[in-house]
């Protein structure tokens, strides 16, 4: 057929080019529509191409769009072959294509190389038997169920047919009672048995494919992996030229998301289509699950937009499928998915139909259960966020509240107090290094334990114990401040003075209670001393004043003028206190600058010899005149001391030794070197210390006898100031005395530059 001829006038006019590629291919043999097709495809516009397919149209009645099942005839008779053919091209409802062989071999070949629906094949072969090609077309398969037709020339036994029939032969034939009728019924219920397997075969596949995809789908698989599983999948099973997924955009224009496509054609994945290849009508029909069928576009009444559109990829038979995504009680058009037939009509049925709605679903299915996933994800990233965000201020907070604890650990650790935390019960929760360091305790003997019991001196306990109960009973009533004495582990008593803290829970329910404490042992000690000289020196100051305004009194009345004696012995009186007053005050200035360390001490070598020497000359008058000797024993050896300050501690106590010395007895002054120390003594053998003054004879005003303050015209201060000198130095003081026989008062200082 000349299909260059039968081109409407109009194309050979107006697209004379197009003609001239016809008309070339025709010349050279091309024959045929495929072989025209193949020669000009790769040089065709979209116009040209729908040149072509109109040819395409004009030349379908030739080619019925159902494909026509092929018959091998397998027999060395030519003429029983064509007569075979001769009946079976007689049904006036199907029509079939022929092969033939006059060989097994010729069969077996073709068998392989044409793959044909049906074959009847003679038993008796001249290079062998038909069962021989039954067996190989069975090959491979557990239960054979071939579409072949065994014939036979003459009656064979009932073996025979059954040893053909076991090797899968759908059918047996007499060739004596063949007959036109006969072969045509026979070969029906063979096609239409091929027809209902191939059906179910496909729906079976059908069904695999959609059960891949959801499960594709259940798997969270990726979209545009399921998208191009999809295209592919329906474009195999429908043997199509083009399966996409086309994608609105919100105003109708679209893009191609995911292709498979068969060569020569030219893909169109990522291509953007305008708004007006997609009329609002169209696109209102799809909304409402329209589905498009069209086995030949052009015979479809299609807008010649939308035909510009379709011959853009090219295309000649179509089936289009909404996308809906529900929202709601009403569905959104996200797209279409499509498939298409290039060049020829194609005669999509309701298997076909049926595949592409299905996936359809999955599709819109996998796209929620995408946008599901992506808010997820945003959700997440999200969450994610804030979830880090408050990690992080947590984190920040956790490490300002680590930093402040550790601050308050440090401080509490490092503090010069007493910290002790105690629960409402009064056991001890937690006490400081420094309560361990100034109570000998370790930490084991105290966590744990009542506080009351085991550290508190046994006549404040029951006291403490009620204050301690009446805090938690009534809140109000809670002693912030307290003072109490605390007992060390090797007895000793220290007094504290507390600072008490209430502790609550989150709840506001009392926890127990936290108290800091300082030691004021040693300053509840001076205070006692401050008020004990105050009231001596009081007292010391008070009696020489009321002497002295006594006797002054007696003279200033005039009572003695008549008595001048008596009135030169008052002022004597007056003159003498006086001088002690003037004493008492120098000793006292002196012991508080020495004691305060307003003193600095002015350091050189000094001789020892010296040293005594000076001492005992200072008071030689005073010893002459109580008939005392002194003398002294030192050897020649430089000290580095403050000599001034030396020699007042070996005058005063060279004093007290004179006082307290019967007539006619000596004081001796001795000082000797022992290793880095310069040892003094001053030795008398006078009454004596009692052995219950010699630790506070060297306190203020303290005195063995009350009065020999008035008999012997002392201060009660002069030990005291020798103290303060000797620890100056850096030395230390001490008195050995036995009552009746005498005391030795010694003192030792460090012989070195510091």
């Amino acid at each position: 057929m000349d299909y260059v001829t039968q081109l409407p006038v109009r194309y050979k006019l107006l697209y004379p080019q197009t003609y001239r590629l016809f008309r070339n291919a025709s010349n050279c043999n091309a024959t045929s529509y495929s072989n025209i097709v193949s020669l000009l495809v790769p040089s065709c516009g979209a116009t040209q191409l729908r040149i072509i397919l109109s040819l395409k149209s004009m030349n379908s009645k030739s080619n019925p769009l159902d494909s026509r099942i092929t018959i091998l005839i397998v027999d060395d008779s030519e003429e029983d072959r064509s007569t075979y053919i001769r009946y079976l091209r007689s049904d006036r409802f199907y029509s079939y294509n022929f092969l033939e062989a006059g060989t097994l071999e010729e069969g077996v070949g073709l068998w392989r190389s044409q793959q044909p629906d049906i074959v009847l094949v003679d038993y008796f072969l001249p290079d062998g038997e038909g069962w021989e090609l039954l067996a190989k077309m069975g090959k491979g398969e557990l239960v054979p169920r071939l579409g072949a037709i065994v014939l036979a020339g003459y009656q064979v036994n009932e073996q025979t047919i059954l040893n053909v029939m076991r090797l899968g032969a759908a059918d047996y034939l007499n060739k004596g009672d063949i007959s036109a009728i006969s072969l045509c019924n026979r070969v029906g219920q063979v096609r239409d048995h091929l027809i209902v397997t191939r059906q179910l075969q496909r729906s079976q596949r059908q069904e695999i494919i959609i059960g891949k995809i959801s499960l594709q789908i259940r798997q969270y698989l990726d979209l545009e992996e399921i998208s191009n599983a999809i295209v592919q999948e329906i474009r195999a099973f429908l043997n199509a030229d083009r399966t996409i997924i086309y994608k609105f955009n919100p105003d109708m224009s679209g893009v191609v998301v995911a292709e498979s496509i068969l060569p020569p054609w030219e893909g169109c994945l990522h291509r953007q289509f305008s708004d007006e290849l997609f009329p609002e009508n169209m696109g209102g029909e799809y909304r409402h699950g329209r589905i498009f069928v069209a086995p030949d576009v052009y015979q479809a009444n299609l807008s010649e937009c939308h035909l510009q559109m379709l011959e853009q990829m090219p295309t000649r038979a179509s089936l289009i499928v909404p996308i809906l995504t529900p929202n709601g009680n009403v569905s959104n058009l996200w797209g279409l998915l499509c498939s298409y037939q290039c060049f020829e009509p194609h005669p999509w049925n309701e298997l076909d139909i049926s595949l592409l709605k299905q996936l359809s679903v999955q599709f819109a299915i996998a796209l929620q259960q995408a946008e599901l996933y992506r808010d997820l994800q945003i959700y997440n990233t999200d969450l994610e966020q804030r979830v880090a965000e408050r990690t992080a201020e947590l984190f920040q907070r956790q490490s300002a509240l680590q930093e402040s604890n550790r601050r308050w650990q440090f401080l509490l650790d490092n503090v010069r107090l007493i910290v002790v935390g105690l629960d409402r019960d009064g056991i001890v929760e937690y006490v400081n290094p420094f309560f361990l360091d100034s109570t000998a305790y370790k930490l084991e003997e105290v966590i744990g334990k009542d506080w009351i019991s085991n550290f508190l001196p046994k006549i404040e306990q029951e006291q403490v114990r009620l204050v301690f109960k009446d805090s938690f009973l009534n809140p109000d009533l809670f002693q912030k401040y307290y003072q109490n004495s605390i007992a060390t582990k090797t007895g000793e008593e220290r007094i504290i003075a507390w600072n008490n803290t209430i502790l609550r829970n989150q709840d506001d329910e009392i926890i127990g209670t936290m108290s800091i404490g300082e030691d004021i042992t040693e300053k509840s000690k001076v205070d006692r001393i401050k008020s004990e000289f105050i009231s001596v020196a009081s007292h010391e100051l008070r009696t020489p004043l009321s002497s002295i305004r006594g006797a002054l009194g007696l003279l200033a009345s005039g009572v003695l003028d008549d008595k001048p004696d008596i009135a030169k012995n008052m002022l004597n009186i007056a003159s003498s206190d006086t001088e002690r007053l003037v004493r008492l005050v120098n000793d006292i200035l002196d012991l508080e600058r020495l004691e305060s360390n307003n003193v600095t001490l002015n350091r050189q070598w000094t001789d020892l010899v010296d040293l005594c020497q000076q001492a005992v000359d200072t008071m030689q008058a005073l010893a002459t005149e109580s008939e005392i000797e002194i003398r002294y024993n030192a050897r020649s050896q430089q000290i580095f001391v403050d000599r001034d300050r030396i020699i007042q501690t070996l005058v005063n106590l060279l004093s007290n030794a004179i006082k307290f010395s019967p007539p006619h007895s000596e004081v001796i002054v001795e000082a000797e070197s022992v290793s880095d120390r310069v040892i003094f003594r001053v030795c008398d053998r006078g009454r004596g210390i009692p052995e219950s003054n010699l630790e506070s004879i060297f306190e203020r005003f303290n005195q063995v006898d009350a009065s020999d303050s008035r008999q012997k015209g002392g201060t009660g201060l002069g030990l005291a100031i020798c103290r303060s000198i000797v620890q100056q130095h850096g030395g230390k003081i001490w008195v050995e005395s036995v009552l009746t026989k005498g005391s030795t008062i010694s003192f030792a200082i460090p012989n070195r530059m510091t």
